[in-house]
């Protein structure tokens, strides 16, 4: 492994010429000249750094101060402007107060830069006055058509072609920076800057690292793309602190997942999840953390919680090994530690079972006569004090067929570090399982060691259990879902609902236009009349073989059981009539069109709900859960992005916390599973079809009959999306969506 930032690239080559490319992001990765604008010729302020550190770690294309009153910066020609540059120039930082960084972003446009770093702070993080010049930024980049990173960030560094502008201190406090194959996106300089340092104290190989700031025009997702571009990240993590980009997102992770290239992302903000007001039990159960984390799991992204995680997940999936299973294989120094290793690897997934014969009196010859070789193998201090145990025994491990992923457990053994250093690098380099060391006590030295060698090295057995599941995971995913839209969809039926209702100035569907619009998509709803008095309502229960329930409708009316507007098990004629005069009185208490529903009075052996809502961020997402009267108290939702194929909407179901309750217990039936999961699959295509439209769907309660039976829908609410909304990026269009200020950052952040 590499031990030195130094320049590996190609720069006779022309920017962006791969197909497909955003030339402007690949500019900001691997440019072949980079302008420095207001550099300093003191190398140790602010402004002089990105020179000094472009000279420093040998970045070999051309670099070019900008200063009108200097000639000469660093040893470096100096020119008064861009636009007077002799010569294309690829990527400018801009180091000048921000009340000049709009014209010169112009600037950078007439002389043809592909890209932009504005480092400085002074925007929409300060206020009103900041926010003012950022929608002047805005413009200019309009104008210009120049890509730019930040503004408020600290820029790029490129570990492997020593691509640095940047004026971060890190650069000059430390120097050997490993370089790999991890690629680090964050939105916060600060937080970024904090992982950098671990990074470098860990050992772990990194690409690049890339601040994005306020992000203006580029976003995280769209720096992760052109890292994909690039090609030399085969990792790739994220810090987020919000997701208005998601459809852009998920177009990365679903080209992260197809390419077999680990995403893992810590993202802050899970307390805001719910905080949106909820038009729908759909709304109040699909915040917004909740899309974000259902979404970008069901793409392969591994979600962590910690800076640390981050970096554990960096080291293990640094190694680019995968696993063909979930099977583990414990060696410890400690009986204990590895009963503390299987308990976590068990909680994550992972099995760690007895290995069988001929293998397990294999390595039973191995050990001595207090050991044990029942997985997890307890080794005993033989793993310290005879190192050709340990290196047997972990030669059998890595022949044995049915183990998938190794760990060794050692603790207080530095004074041995050398020799089974020595025998678990050579093991790890003649096997391509996913294996990882644990290595508690002493003084770090040998985890760093380990790890310069490209050996996860971790401090606990929990651990190093979740990393190598994280590995299993990955290794694992399910494919991408591969939609089809169903081919009976009546799409045209579904506009003629939603132009009415727009013309008389209604967002919200009567349960019967609700109906209407999903059994057009064949959402398979209830049968309903539509009475208009009691009269009308008596005529279409006698046609109605069996009890039946009358409901108040009114597209003023979002929630009847609220308002008392629901009767169930009507029979007589009498009953009818008495129901129906009562709810025509409550409805036209509080609205002028009130009517009433008529339906016969379905059943099943499950209430389920289905729905979803359109995200400004990530678009039209579909929800699938257990329902009735108690979907808030269970909680028991799952989510995905719209539109779903029948077998992904059938992994949601089989997801659920009850799913058990689907195949019967107790003596209850099983329940029409594939029959909700087409159910599913249709109205995500609804959602998918018209996410210009809508703004939430509720299916509450779908009731779910026998296996083989079939599903009913027997209640429906389709909101509409106030037109004074944006129109949200799609994962078919994913176009970027307009990017709010972000709050206000400390001045530190920069730092």
């Amino acid at each position: 492994m590499t031990t030195d930032l130094h320049p590996q690239r190609d720069h006779s080559r022309d920017i962006g010429e791969d197909a497909g490319r955003d030339v402007g992001v690949a500019a900001l990765l691997d440019p072949r000249s980079i302008a420095v604008v207001g550099a300093s010729a003191d190398p140790a302020k602010l402004s002089g750094r990105p020179v000094a550190y472009l000279k420093k770690f040998g970045y070999a294309g051309r670099i070019i101060p900008i200063n009108p009153g200097r000639e000469e910066i660093q040893g470096l020609p100096c020119f008064p402007s861009l636009e007077e540059v002799d010569g294309e120039i690829d990527l400018a930082l801009l180091m000048t107060p921000a009340a000049l960084v709009p014209e010169t972003v112009r600037a950078a446009g007439r002389k043809g830069v592909r890209c932009v770093i504005v480092a400085g702070s002074g925007f929409a993080e300060v206020g009103e006055s900041g926010a003012a010049l950022q929608r002047d930024l805005e413009a200019a980049i309009a104008e210009s058509g120049v890509r730019v990173l930040g503004p408020n960030c600290l820029g790029v560094i490129g570990f492997g072609n020593g691509v640095v502008p940047t004026f971060t201190p890190m650069l000059a406090e430390r120097e050997d920076f490993p370089v790999g194959p991890v690629g680090f996106v964050s939105q916060s300089g600060a937080v970024g800057t904090f992982l950098m340092d671990e990074v470098h104290t860990q050992r772990i190989g990194m690409s690049y690292y890339v601040a994005t700031g306020n992000e203006t025009d580029l976003s995280v997702a769209e720096v992760l793309g052109g890292l994909l571009d690039e090609g030399s990240s085969k990792v790739l993590l994220a810090y987020l602190e919000g997701s208005a980009d998601g459809a852009r997102l998920m177009d990365v992770a679903h080209r992260a997942h197809r390419g077999d290239v680990p995403l893992v992302v810590l993202k802050s903000g899970r307390s805001a999840a719910g905080s949106r007001a909820a038009g729908s039990h759909t709304a109040a159960l699909s915040g917004d953390d909740a899309v974000f984390d259902a979404l970008v799991r069901r793409a392969g992204v591994v979600r962590v919680d910690s800076q640390e995680e981050l970096l554990e997940a960096a080291q293990v999936f640094s190694t680019g090994r995968r696993a063909r299973g979930r099977r583990l294989t414990v060696m410890s120094e400690s009986g204990g530690a590895g009963v503390l290793m299987t308990d976590a690897a068990v909680a994550r997934g992972l099995v760690v079972d007895p290995w069988e014969e001929p293998w397990l009196s294999r390595l039973d010859a191995l050990l001595p006569s207090y050991g044990s070789a029942t997985n997890p193998v307890d080794l005993t201090a033989a793993l310290i004090t005879d190192q050709s145990s340990l290196s047997e025994a972990l030669d059998l491990a890595a022949e044995h067929p049915d183990t998938d992923l190794i760990c060794v457990l050692v603790g207080n053994a530095d004074s041995f570090a050398e020799p089974l250093i020595a025998q678990i690098q050579r093991v790890f380099q003649s096997t391509d399982k996913p294996m990882a060391v644990v290595w508690s006590g002493g003084g770090g030295e040998p985890r760093r060691r380990l790890r310069e060698l490209g050996i996860p090295c971790f401090t606990d057995p929990s651990r190093a259990a979740r990393a190598l599941s994280w590995v299993a995971d990955h290794s694992l995913r399910a494919p991408l879902p591969t939609p089809r839209r169903p081919s009976d969809v009546r799409a045209g039926q579904v506009r003629e609902v939603l132009a009415a209702a727009r013309a008389r100035g209604s967002l919200t569907l009567s349960e019967a236009e609700s109906s209407a619009v999903l059994a057009a998509y064949g959402v398979p709803m209830a049968t309903a009349v539509v009475a208009a008095t009691p009269d009308e309502a008596v005529a279409a229960a006698a046609g109605i073989p069996g009890p039946c329930v009358l409901k108040v409708l009114s597209d003023q009316v979002a929630h009847k059981s609220e308002l008392g507007g629901v009767r169930l098990g009507l029979e007589p004629a009498a009953d009818v009539r008495a129901a129906a005069e009562d709810l025509l009185r409550i409805g036209r208490a509080v609205a002028d069109d009130a009517r009433l529903l008529v339906q016969p009075m379905e059943s099943g052996e499950a209430e389920l709900i289905v729905g979803g809502r359109v995200d400004d961020g990530f678009g039209p997402v579909v929800l699938a859960g257990l329902g009735g009267i108690l979907v808030e108290v269970l909680q028991d939702v799952r989510l995905g992005q719209a539109p779903l194929d029948r077998a992904s909407a059938e992994q949601l179901l089989r997801s659920l916390a009850g799913a058990a309750l689907l195949d019967g217990v107790r003596g209850r039936a099983p329940v029409d599973v594939a029959a909700v999961a087409e159910v599913i699959e249709r109205l995500s295509w609804f959602l998918a079809d018209f996410a210009d439209e809508l703004a939430e769907v509720d299916v509450n309660p779908l009731l779910v009959r026998e296996a083989g039976s079939g599903a009913v829908a027997v209640d429906a609410l389709v909101l509409l999306r106030p037109p004074s909304l944006p129109d949200p990026a799609t994962p078919a269009e994913p176009a970027k969506p307009a990017k709010p200020a972000k709050p206000a950052k400390p001045e530190g952040d920069r730092s």
